[in-house]
């Protein structure tokens, strides 16, 4: 399965951005400028708050935005946003603070990110010159899953699956653990109650457990099926004997 391939920009490139984020002094008119809980202040520590990091913080705006489209009163947005910076705060913590690993799972590459961090993984769409499948680490190593969803390869975009009629569909395969998730794979948002005109676009996002096979369900065509990355799980120099038929 092939990887996006970037050229390199050497060995000091993250330490020459990092420099570059925090000398600039720029910074985003609509970024909060108190840093709302401690998930965000370790996300500016790591990356500034130059514009293209704008969409690393939530500002009471956004969050109210999201909170009416879930249909909270107008009275409770400022308990909503106190709720949730509590509950971001307390996930922190639990996962170990700024030490802690699988701080945030989910988040999707940027396009000025290193693929290779991120182990991403493309599959190009049949029948279109720009759609992909687009798979990567997303936090999920240690449970064994894949982070997906469908990327425009030309604008460099995430696409959400309704915005192309698109479905997926997880293959029930015996001796595997995709018999337990075999059917319709939901996005995360979905499961999490949203109906699709509520998901911001490119937002969307599956997640899969490694080396299922999928296939992507367009309207008039057959089913496109591929199969979802497998990472290594040998301890490094180990190399085991495989069955051969007899």
């Amino acid at each position: 399965m092939p990887k996006i391939a970037r050229k390199s920009k050497g060995a000091t490139r993250s330490e020459t951005e990092s420099n570059k984020r925090h000398s600039s002094g720029t910074s985003s008119t609509r970024r909060p400028k108190v840093m709302r809980n401690r998930w965000e202040q370790y996300k500016h520590d790591l990356y500034g708050d130059g514009p293209k990091y704008e969409h690393l913080y939530l500002s009471d705006e956004k969050l109210d935005n999201l909170f009416r489209r879930l249909g909270i009163p107008e009275s409770e947005l400022a308990e909503q946003r106190r709720q949730y910076d509590a509950t971001v705060n307390e996930k922190f913590e639990r996962s170990g603070g700024s030490e802690g690993r699988g701080l945030c799972q989910g988040r999707k590459p940027q396009p000025d990110d290193d693929p290779a961090k991120d182990n991403v993984h493309i599959v190009h769409v049949p029948d279109t010159s720009h759609l992909a499948i687009r798979f990567w680490d997303g936090g999920l190593e240690d449970e064994g899953q894949f982070c997906l969803d469908i990327y425009d390869i030309d604008a460099e975009v995430p696409v959400n699956s309704s915005e192309l009629g698109f479905s997926l569909e997880v293959a029930s395969m015996p001796g595997t653990l995709s018999v337990l998730c075999a059917g319709k794979l939901k996005s995360w948002e979905a499961r999490s109650g949203f109906t699709p005109d509520q998901i911001l676009p490119g937002e969307e996002r599956f997640s899969v457990i490694e080396g299922a096979y999928l296939a992507l369900h367009r309207s008039n065509l057959d089913p496109f099926w591929f199969k979802v990355p497998a990472r290594r799980r040998l301890p490094a120099g180990v190399r085991a004997a495989s069955p051969i038929s007899l």
